[in-house]
């Protein structure tokens, strides 16, 4: 089979396209055909070599987490699942293996793929979507009436953020630059902050829950802005948390909780119903074929991103 390969750490020119040897599967395991799949912050932080000291790399590798394809495979434990059925997971293997025709999943990691959604839209949910509803959901405890800040409402994580805030009846402030004109007008946020004409942080407005999609603040530098009882949430948890967490005890009970993204099958369910329910929707930056992953590395990095970026496998 093709696939985008690495043999070391680097720069987006290390990938490689070349055939290499189709995936085996386990008991529990499916083999998808992949249609598409999405790059994320990780893919490329991962190929840069940011996480090397607890994520060791057997190379060569194929990186990738999100896919939405056909099982062309199942192994002899799974039973919810057939060959044929359209899916979409977030993969779960050592560094993904999403850049690739072929990749293999756990059958707990997937589900069926929205029916009114293609391939392509599909693939740009699985880690965003569901870092966003883990999020808000259960790290943030959202209720509706509650007033709700996306930072970087216009990246990956934070596009569904928003759409789910409104979803669970909160009142939304999306802070994004105005250049994300046709999102912020699809989406419709309640409130929108241009971060780079204004101060989000000394509004005067107190929020509930503060997400920090983007990973550019702290509970530090937020925590002025929530109410008593409030929650900052990063999506990029840092050790200086354990310190942040610790002074939260002294801040009139306002919390910080960060979040690492748990593969669920299940809450990829809840994301499919909403988007056949036309509650939810995915926003495509750009779509790139599978020979240059390179070029849509590159476009990540250049943390201006509209929505998803995709790979166009077949």
């Amino acid at each position: 089979m093709k696939a985008a390969v690495i043999y070391e750490y680097g720069g987006p020119e290390v990938f490689r396209y070349e055939e290499i040897t189709q995936p085996e599967i386990k008991e529990d395991e499916l083999l998808i055909e992949v249609h598409a799949a999405s790059v994320n912050p990780v893919d490329w932080k991962q190929r840069k070599g940011n996480h090397k000291f607890f994520l060791k790399a057997r190379f060569p590798i194929v990186p990738g987490y999100d896919v939405s394809g056909r099982i062309v495979e199942c192994g002899k434990k799974v039973d919810r699942f057939q060959v044929g059925d359209e899916v979409y997971s977030r993969l779960t293997q050592r560094f993904g293996g999403a850049f690739a025709e072929y990749a293999v999943a756990s059958e707990s990691t997937i589900a069926l793929k929205p029916k009114n959604m293609d391939h392509i839209h599909a693939a740009a949910i699985p880690l965003a979507g569901q870092t966003a509803l883990q999020a808000l959901r259960d790290k943030g405890g959202i209720k509706p009436g509650q007033k709700v800040m996306i930072i970087g409402a216009a990246g990956g994580v934070g596009h569904y953020a928003l759409q789910l805030a409104k979803i669970f009846g909160a009142e939304t402030t999306a802070v994004c630059s105005s250049g994300h004109e046709q999102l912020l007008s699809q989406l419709k946020p309640e409130h929108h902050i241009d971060y780079r004409k204004e101060d989000y942080k000394n509004g005067g407005i107190f929020y509930d829950i503060i997400l920090d999609a983007a990973g550019v603040e702290t509970f530090l530098s937020c925590k002025r802005i929530l109410k008593p009882g409030g929650i900052y949430i990063t999506t990029l948890p840092r050790l200086k948390l354990l310190c942040h967490k610790a002074i939260s005890w002294f801040t009139k009970g306002k919390k910080v909780r960060s979040l690492l993204q748990k593969s669920s099958g299940k809450d990829l369910e809840i994301l499919k119903d909403l988007v056949e329910e036309e509650k939810l929707s995915s926003v495509i930056d750009s779509v790139y074929p599978l020979d240059n992953v390179s070029g849509a590395h590159r476009r990540a990095e250049e943390y201006s991103t509209e929505g998803k970026i995709i790979i166009k496998i077949k």
